[in-house]
């Protein structure tokens, strides 16, 4: 990836992970596959594009790439971005522990169940 792409990718959400919302410096960011890697094969297929709802054909082409801090785009490695919100959605009952439960209790803590929006989702939402 040259440095003009990457920079490409960078300005996508104006330094900000696509993901999160994050600020990221160049430096920071991670570039993410919307579309991983793991499924490049199957972006060559109609029928698959279609069923990814994509008409991406290109893995590494710039409307396949996102910028990404460090911890979602570990988090999300080859998922595709529906595995990715779906995995999220799972966060708050894989954190159940004693010390979570009392601070629950105790209410020092609140569950806020609310669909998982990405931060360029609601970006675009806005305008």
């Amino acid at each position: 990836m040259t440095k003009a792409e990457r920079q490409k990718v960078y300005d996508k959400f104006g330094g900000r992970c696509a993901y999160c919302g994050q600020i990221i410096t160049p430096r920071q960011m991670q570039v993410d596959h919307i579309n991983p890697k793991l499924l490049s094969h199957w972006l060559k297929s109609d029928i698959m594009r279609e069923e990814l709802k994509t008409d991406i054909t290109d893995i590494n082409a710039i409307e396949n790439l996102n910028p990404s801090c460090r911890l979602c785009n570990n988090f999300k490695t080859f998922m595709t971005l529906e595995e990715f919100r779906i995995q999220l959605s799972k966060q708050v009952s894989r954190i159940k522990s004693t010390q979570f439960d009392r601070a629950l209790k105790f209410g020092q803590i609140t569950l806020t169940p609310k669909p998982i929006m990405f931060y360029y989702e609601v970006i675009n939402d806005k305008e």
